[in-house]
């Protein structure tokens, strides 16, 4: 697919992973809707750091857990920028859930964002995306899907839900649009992590190092230029998958 002034939506892209991937997809001449919830500060200098006028792009903000939320969020955006041609499920919720104590909601809160709005995302954007002939959507799973955590259950299994829904996106919307999947290691640490966190990250992988934000970008940039992989998770974890 030709990506050149086409439209991108990436969710959560005011901070961290999101936000590396919006500047990649402008540098690569998209124009990129940009996501948020409630970091506005970080979507106004992530449009900042995109290449070109400003007005290319848009900063829009959504409760992904709503599905209301999601269909005005696609509204605004197609309405002010175009038919979204791209779509990163990038944004996501994570944190410790030791089994005994997890509750209702937290397990709600985790599955809504981490797997529900990618679902709903894809359903209001792929028939137009099937109408045009074109079109790619990327999900953002994780290494622990297949490996889960055992203080971190919901979570990890959102995320292997969102493996399965990529597999399933892939065989409903083929062949127009291609869906695939990344599944990061160790890439951006949080600001909470510890020192044992790190090198236990280090120790579990083959490469021995931590992985870059340059590292998934790049991904992404192959799975937009290649219109023959479709259904694919691909690991980008330095070999912890396989450790």
């Amino acid at each position: 697919m030709d990506l050149q002034d086409k439209v991108a939506l990436v969710t959560g892209s005011g901070v961290r992973l999101g936000q590396a991937i919006a500047q990649k997809l402008g540098q690569l001449g998209m124009r990129v809707v940009i996501h948020y919830h409630h970091s506005e500060k970080g979507a106004k200098q992530t449009v900042k750091q995109l290449p070109g006028d400003e007005s290319r792009h848009l900063i829009l903000q959504a409760d992904l857990k709503d599905v209301s939320g999601i269909k005005e969020l696609v509204r605004k955006a197609e309405e002010n920028s175009g038919p979204i041609s791209v779509l990163i499920n990038n944004a996501a919720v994570f944190f410790p859930t030791p089994f005994f104590s997890t509750s209702e909601e937290e397990w709600d809160h985790l599955f809504e964002l981490n797997l529900k709005a990618p679902f709903f995302l894809a359903q209001t954007i792929a028939e137009g995306m099937q109408k045009r002939g074109e079109g790619k959507i990327i999900n953002m799973v994780d290494v622990s899907a297949d490996r889960p955590w055992s203080g971190f259950l919901p979570y990890c299994t959102s995320k292997a839900g969102l493996s399965s829904l990529t597999i399933g996106l892939a065989r409903a919307l083929a062949p127009e649009v291609q869906v695939n999947a990344i599944a990061p290691g160790t890439v951006l640490l949080p600001p909470d992590h510890s020192e044992m966190d790190l090198r236990k990250s280090v120790e579990r992988s083959l490469l021995k190092r931590l992985g870059l934000a340059e590292d998934i970008v790049q991904a992404v940039e192959y799975l937009l230029k290649s219109d023959f992989v479709t259904g694919t998770i691909l690991p980008v974890d330095g070999g912890r998958s396989v450790y």
